[in-house]
């Protein structure tokens, strides 16, 4: 039988704390991604409309401008809970020397914020979009990056509030590009990466931003149909829609019968790509060495 513990809210908070700071600081995708807040309202449904884009006309002086027949689209995206439980044994409890509230809510923030990130970027595949740039058993250089701004560019896909486009690329794929800025003198104080951005995010998420293109790492990068490579993606914002409904938080659950504290961390979150034209895949090697 178990009873519901309401007593111990100060270990709760404290929990919390930790387990939302380490989801923020191990999810990126509401920070690349356009998200919609979805906190507060009814339903679980986010509909994003997409607006094709339209010819300009040049009339004479006088003359009416014809209308311009389109369809709105929209893409439905229905949020889902993403939720991770940690029990806690009496006998644990009574002996660790450590802060079991912080520690618990670490692991809880930890593995909801990657299992976010891997549905997210599980969206990065050829099945979804077209463009790429790169090819298997390929390290990423610089030159991949560029090659996937100029496609983006190509289709008129919009950038964020800074003019930049976002990129989200398995660690092993930013080693094979951090190595090859390395080699061509990049980090010297001539050559340096800049660091424009770096506030959006922990240090370990944001690599750099180089052709006003904002680089992220994450370890939610799927393997590619080569265990060895992986597919990242060059995008404008808009390209994908993170919808948020409800934010992450603890709960807890006394079980007297099995002498120990469940602890179920919860959030309700979805991402969906909205305009596949405004991103490219990244195809490359995760192997580093």
């Amino acid at each position: 039988m178990a009873n519901t513990n309401i007593n111990d809210s100060q270990l709760l908070t404290n929990m919390l704390q930790e387990a939302v700071f380490t989801q923020s600081e191990k999810s990126i995708a509401d920070k690349v991604f356009t998200t919609y807040d979805m906190t507060g309202t009814p339903g679980l449904t986010a509909q994003i409309p997409v607006y094709p884009e339209i010819a300009a006309q040049e009339q004479n002086q006088t003359t009416e401008v014809t209308d311009t027949n389109f369809t709105v689209t929209q893409v439905d995206v229905t949020a889902a809970e993403v939720q991770a439980r940690i029990d806690v044994s009496d006998l644990l409890a009574e002996s660790t020397v450590r802060n079991m509230g912080s520690d618990v809510g670490q692991m809880i923030g930890s593995a909801i914020g990657e299992k976010v990130d891997s549905n997210a970027f599980s969206l990065f595949t050829e099945a979804n979009i077209a463009l790429d740039a790169g090819d298997n058993a390929t390290t990423i250089t610089p030159a991949i990056i560029l090659q996937g701004v100029y496609k983006l560019r190509q289709n008129n896909a919009p950038t964020d509030g800074e003019g930049d486009y976002h990129c989200v690329i398995h660690p092993g794929q930013a080693y094979g590009l951090a190595s090859a800025l390395a080699g061509a003198g990049y980090g010297t104080s001539a050559n340096a990466i800049s660091n424009v951005g770096n506030t959006l995010l922990s240090s370990s998420a944001f690599v750099g931003k180089l052709f006003n293109v904002k680089i992220f790492q994450s370890t939610g990068i799927a393997a590619d149909s080569v265990a060895t490579d992986a597919q990242g993606c060059v995008f404008s914002p808009q390209a994908f829609a993170h919808v948020i409904k409800r934010s992450l938080r603890i709960e807890s659950q006394r079980d007297a019968s099995m002498r120990h504290t469940e602890y179920v961390g919860s959030t309700a979150v979805k991402t969906a790509l909205v305009k596949a034209a405004y991103a490219c895949r990244i195809k490359g090697s995760k192997v580093i060495g």
